[in-house]
């Protein structure tokens, strides 16, 4: 089981607040933002940190779940079909 860092982000792009932080256990990243909300999940290609942002708002003004790894090994990538 992972710990995951979280935090709630709101506001334009250039005034984003920080809100809500917690820490949480999970199997994954994706597991770890789907129990704070229902938002597709966008992780980086280390697969260390991920954001669930908001599908109602737009790039300048934002919501969203971040969150990072803090403890445990970053999640497995699936293989790549050729």
């Amino acid at each position: 089981m992972n710990t995951y860092q979280l935090r709630f982000i709101s506001g334009p792009q250039e005034n984003l607040r920080s809100e809500r932080e917690q820490r949480v256990s999970a199997v994954s990243l994706a597991e770890a933002l789907a129990s704070r909300c229902p938002w597709p999940v966008q992780c980086n290609m280390e697969q260390t940190c991920a954001w669930a942002k908001h599908p109602g708002t737009s790039l300048y003004d934002v919501e969203a779940w971040e969150a990072r790894l803090i403890s445990g090994t970053p999640d497995r990538l699936p293989p790549q079909s050729s």
